[in-house]
């Protein structure tokens, strides 16, 4: 990253939602820092006054502002750069990733490293990296500008699109698919056997066989150590931008909507419809065969036993809408005073 201000609000003002520019046009950009400890040559972000103030008695070349606190750039030094945001974490997001990300190229290995082990059936293009023990099996399909770091094992007919960056010791299994500009963090198992089992009458264990797939759309991240299971007939799905946290299970025939947000500790049971822009804080555990709606916030460990037809937050388990939920931590945080009350009118009533 080597640019003017000028030359960054030019390249990326419109879709970094940079509103204006301010100060030194000229100063040169080299890096992007954070707000306490920005140098010569960074770019550092603001959200608030006091981040402001700490930046502003540091050294950073430019800055990006809020809105909301526009009129301090008149006290930022005139060598510096102000950039006037729209939406200050949306800038920090599009402005990082475009000029900031980490550079997967940097491995120092080959482009195809000689231990990874790819059938002859598959094609990998020039743009796509293949790590130390990675394994593709017959018939799959690799994307171009990929990233496939070591000792991942991609099994037979999976399809993987363009710009995926899948970490170490990651499984994609066999027939599944992930879509463009992915991210799977390290051990991972995509498409891992859906929890099948149907009982005698001894109580003996036959397993259903789970012949589905995963299928992941656009833009999806799926974070370290979870856990996709196979649909046992058709797909288990994840829907565009749906971003999971680090350790989390969705079973077989799952069915999670677009932009959701995952946190983790989530557990999902199977043959569950999510719908989009759910959001579960960490801890959420749904039962098997429940439909939630869209825009549906899930927080406190919320344990879902029902389906839920009406957007809004809801927590608690069993679940409940969040004045109600709130309703009742008052009186569970009083519980001691309720059974002194109680016992006061059991001895008046002697």
């Amino acid at each position: 990253m080597k640019l003017t201000a000028q030359e960054l609000y030019s390249e990326s003002g419109k879709e970094g939602v940079i509103l204006e520019l301010k100060g030194n046009q000229n100063v040169h950009i080299e890096n992007i820092a954070a707000f306490s400890n920005g140098q010569t040559g960074d770019l550092v972000f603001v959200p608030d006054e006091k981040a402001f103030k700490i930046a502003n008695t540091g050294n950073c070349s430019a800055m990006v502002i809020d809105k909301k606190i526009a009129e301090l750039a008149t006290q930022v030094d005139e060598e510096t750069a102000v950039f006037i945001s729209a939406n200050i974490a949306l800038s920090h997001a599009i402005l990082k990733l475009k000029y900031h990300d980490h550079d997967y190229s940097q491995s120092g290995w080959d482009r195809i490293h000689p231990s990874a082990v790819i059938h002859a059936t598959v094609t990998i293009p020039e743009s796509t990296t293949i790590g130390p023990n990675v394994i593709i099996e017959k018939g799959v399909t690799i994307g171009e500008g990929c990233s496939i770091m070591a000792n991942v094992v991609i099994e037979h007919n999976a399809v993987i699109g363009n710009n995926v960056r899948i970490h170490p010791s990651t499984t994609i299994g066999w027939d599944c698919v992930i879509g463009n500009d992915c991210l799977i963090l390290s051990n991972t198992v995509i498409g891992s056997e859906g929890f099948g089992y149907s009982q005698d009458q001894f109580f003996n264990h036959h397993r259903i066989p789970q012949t589905g797939n995963v299928v992941i759309g656009n833009k999806v991240t799926i974070g370290a150590t979870n856990t996709v299971d196979r649909g046992t007939y058709g797909p288990t799905t994840i829907g565009d931008g749906t971003i999971f946290d680090n350790i989390c299970h969705t079973a077989h025939n799952v069915s999670i909507g677009k932009n959701c947000i995952i946190l983790s500790g989530w557990l999902c049971a199977g043959s569950t419809t999510i719908g989009d822009r759910v959001v579960a804080s960490g801890g959420a555990i749904i039962r098997d065969h429940i439909t939630i709606c869209d825009d549906v916030y899930l927080v406190h460990r919320a344990g879902v036993l029902f389906d839920i037809k009406e957007k809004g937050m809801y927590g608690g388990t069993p679940i409940l809408k969040m004045a109600d939920y709130k309703e009742n931590l008052k009186i569970a945080q009083n519980l001691k005073g309720l059974a002194k009350q109680i016992e006061e009118l059991k001895e008046l009533n002697a």
